[in-house]
């Protein structure tokens, strides 16, 4: 014996030597001697004696069933590394404090039981059958760290609404049953650092309806960086109020592989129905209406096979996804939700990109719909899998900050219709493939977010391609809209639009692209301040709508000649309208180029009168060539002063006689000329003469050529003055 141990060698002793260690505190190392359990629940039962520090016992043998029902004791108990022969009964006991540290139980019952200090069921705890700590009241800690508890019947430990004062310590902890800690009441931390949990029931840890004053930690334990939480089956925390973090980083989350997936139908074309709550056996993780105040942590090498539930939940902090590796349930890759974040309140940002352990890898849906984050969302980089599908659903997603997809690569469409973004949508360097289809097989957006508002930029550049083509249908985007080196639509996905911006609104519209679109590009109804564009544009597969297309300047209008962008507006344009090239005129007549506003103009009437018919289509040439159809007015006084001087040197030539004989005017070849061919202006000269032959037809002529240069002289003169 050394050390203060006394090694307890004789039954007929274990009295006499019980009452002296009670009162001298020493711990007796029975050294696997056994001990009757009648014997020891006497000693702990006894009468305190004065100044009695504690009961220590080691390694002993414990025959018997320990029967400790509703008893009162008032000193601590320490059994380390006993062996218990029979299942000790502890229920509605009050302990001062009580330690079964290292020891062997066949299971413990120990339901309402009252521990006024800590509660230690670690260090090589081993429980063969269920521990009951149903609505039990521990005063300090309960310790279950590098514990194993081999439960029977599916349940290893079963702690419901146990209140805990201090923290709950399950640091590799090891389970081969389910972990029920529902309606707990933990005031520091709960850790479960490390531990590793499974259960033939399918859920792991259910601690539904939770309350942990401190944080919930089921993350890496500081032992190693490969050591984390590890979970064989659903993690249940469905309510749960958590008043520090919420940790998962580093944890291995598997479902129960024999539960049923959901069924979903295959002709669904919207967003896919969800199971709800804890009946969702094609989850991992069941975090609905969870409330945490501080952040919420699923990163750093977080791996599930299973959706992970987020429905409603509340962080007070950011949330961080960065180097998780989130997959949908097996067998549901068509509509397989990996994260489900409907309804989610964010109060930091949601953060996804690499910092240092890689970007979020989502094999399934990530699935936000009318979540909200109300800092910044950081996707850059993420890498999103479901071809054919909905990567990422977030209809009605609120984002006070900015949203960056940046270098984000997509297998599938992001759906973002009605979203709100407060600042900028940054879908730089971002690859859009594999994107959602339509039943008649063409393709869905790869990124659609009409009617969205953005309260600064969407920028899709450098880089950015979107095999099923964006839409931005309606979007309200304050600052601008830029789409410069992008790639919209592909051959391969047939997409319906390329480009849908019908009805976009915004300050600057930019579409400078290196490749012709894929698909039709439509921008009817937009209204934007400066519009900026380039030849591939106009090059679109299916053309350009422009119908009601309104902006109030063009960038670089002395770039791109006007009469380029004739040719670009008659190629997109196969009917006549009049709206392109009114607006186009207005954006030269706004930069001060007048006469490109004309040139504009003219190209209008003349496209106009080539569809008309027959007489109009002649109209519409004498208009053009005699006042360019009113903007050049100056051409019918050229075109009179022309006929005037030929003829009168016609009439110079072949003078005509006088009508009547009696009288004597003076024939003047270039006024009778010019009277012929003015009309209503009288000059003095017609009507005196007698024409005949030539000299007829040739005055007829004038007269003609007369009226119909003054009636478009008119005609310009009438929208020369409307203009004004």
């Amino acid at each position: 014996m050394g050390g203060g141990t006394v090694v307890v060698e004789a039954v007929s002793v274990l009295t006499d030597a019980l009452a002296d260690a009670l009162v001298s505190g020493r711990e007796l190392d029975f050294a696997g001697a056994t001990l009757p359990a009648s014997v020891l629940a006497a000693a702990i039962c006894a009468s305190r004696p004065e100044g009695a520090p504690a009961l220590r016992l080691r390694r002993a043998n414990i025959t018997g069933a320990l029967r400790l029902t509703g008893a009162k004791i008032e000193v601590p108990v320490e059994l380390r590394g006993c062996v218990f022969a029979h299942v000790p009964d502890l229920r509605m006991a009050e302990f001062a404090g009580l330690a079964l540290t290292g020891s062997r139980v066949p299971g413990l019952r120990a339901g309402n039981i009252r521990v006024a200090a800590d509660l230690l069921l670690d260090d090589g705890f081993i429980s063969h059958g269920p521990v009951h700590l149903t609505d039990a009241q521990i005063g300090g800690s309960l310790r279950l760290s590098a514990g194993r508890l081999r439960g029977a019947g599916g349940r290893a430990l079963i702690a419901d609404r146990i209140v805990v004062e201090g923290a709950c310590y399950a640091r590799r902890l090891h389970t081969d049953g389910e972990v029920r800690l529902p309606g707990a009441r933990i005031t520091g931390n709960l850790d479960l650092g490390g531990a590793d949990l499974s259960s033939p029931t399918g859920d792991a840890f259910d601690a539904t309806g939770v309350t942990v004053g401190g944080s919930f930690l089921a993350g890496r334990h500081n032992a190693g960086p490969d050591i984390a939480f590890a979970a064989a089956g659903r993690v249940l925390i469905a309510g749960a109020r958590v008043g520090g973090d919420l940790v998962f980083s580093g944890a291995m989350l598997r479902r129960d592989v024999t539960a049923p997936d959901p069924g979903f139908a295959p002709d669904e074309s919207r967003m896919p129905v969800i199971p709800g709550g804890i009946v969702d056996g094609s989850a991992c993780l069941v975090a609905d209406r969870i409330n945490v105040e501080g952040n919420l942590e699923l990163d750093d090498g977080l791996r599930t096979d299973g959706t992970v539930r987020l429905p409603n939940a509340v962080v007070g902090g950011y949330l961080r996804l960065s180097g998780a590796r989130l997959n949908a349930p097996p067998g549901s890759a068509d509509h397989g939700i990996a994260l489900l974040g409907d309804g989610m309140d964010v109060s930091g940002d949601l953060e996804a990109r690499d910092n240092g352990r890689g970007a979020l890898a989502c094999g399934g849906q990530m699935r936000l719909v009318d979540a909200h984050v109300r800092g910044s969302a950081s996707l850059s980089g993420v890498e999103l899998e479901l071809p054919g599908g909905y990567a990422l659903l977030g209809d009605r997603l609120r984002i006070g900050g900015e949203l960056y997809l940046r270098g984000a690569r997509c297998a599938g469409s992001i759906r973002l219709p009605d979203a709100e973004i407060g600042a900028t949508l940054d879908c730089t360097g971002a690859k859009l493939e594999s994107p959602r289809r339509r039943q008649d097989g063409t393709a869905r957006p790869s990124l659609d977010a009409r009617s969205a508002s953005v309260g600064k930029d969407m920028i899709c550049s450098d880089g950015f391609s979107a095999a099923g083509g964006v839409r931005i249908r309606r979007m309200a985007a304050l600052k601008s809209v830029q789409f410069v080196g992008a790639v919209l639509g592909s051959t391969d996905s047939d997409p319906r639009y390329s480009l849908n911006a019908y009805g976009l609104t915004t300050p600057e519209l930019v579409l400078r692209l290196t490749d012709p679109p894929a698909g039709r590009v439509r921008l009817a109804q937009a209204d934007v301040g400066a519009f900026a564009d380039s030849a591939p544009l106009w090059e679109a597969v299916g053309g350009l709508d422009l119908d009601g297309f309104d902006y109030q300047k063009m960038s670089d209008t002395r770039v791109i000649d006007v009469r380029t962008r004739l040719r670009w507006l008659e190629k997109v344009m196969p009917d006549y309208a009049p709206g392109p090239y009114e607006q186009l005129a207005a954006a030269y007549r706004r930069a001060g180029d007048e006469e490109l506003s004309e040139q504009v103009l003219m190209a209008r009437q003349r496209r106009r009168y080539s569809e008309s018919n027959l007489l109009g289509r002649v109209w519409g040439v004498l208009q053009g060539w005699t006042v360019g159809f009113g903007y050049r007015p100056w051409l019918a006084v050229c075109w009179l002063v022309l006929f005037a001087v030929l003829g009168g040197a016609w009439f110079a030539v072949h003078e005509p006689p006088p009508v009547d004989d009696g009288q004597n005017p003076v024939f003047n070849p270039w006024l009778f000329a010019a009277d012929t061919l003015l009309p209503i202006v009288n000059l003095g000269q017609d009507g005196y003469w007698r024409l005949e032959g030539a000299s007829q037809w040739i005055s007829s002529g004038l007269v003609a050529v007369g009226w119909i240069l003054a009636t478009t002289a008119a005609a310009g003169a009438a929208r020369i003055l409307k203009r004004v």
